[in-house]
């Protein structure tokens, strides 16, 4: 006997599933009642951080690159995004490439 019904749920199976469990859930309503459901939404455009663009002044790539240099290079611009990220659990201090393979292979 093939008793691939029991095994796997088909098509069929979940199609007699959602039309029997809502009429379960009603059955055990009380004669005469309805459900009152009170649903609140709330809106929030995805735009609404948004910030047109302003024109930056540019100045030569070298000025940039000495600038950089000066307050400290790369390490100056991770540690102020370090200093203003919310803090989260994952917050680690980089341990170069090898920390990702247990050490050197």
């Amino acid at each position: 006997m093939n008793n691939r019904w029991l095994s796997r749920p088909t098509a069929s199976f979940w199609l007699a599933a959602a039309v029997l469990v809502p009429s379960l859930s009603l059955a055990q309503m009380p004669e005469g009642e309805t459900a009152k459901v009170d649903y609140q939404f709330s809106y929030r455009s995805a735009l609404s951080g948004y910030e047109a663009y302003k024109e930056q002044s540019v100045q030569p790539w070298k000025a940039a690159n000495d600038k950089v240099g000066e307050i400290g290079g790369w390490r100056a611009y991770a540690k102020e995004m370090r200093q203003t990220a919310p803090a989260t659990d994952q917050d680690q201090p980089a341990q170069g490439h090898d920390a990702h393979h247990g050490g050197k292979q």
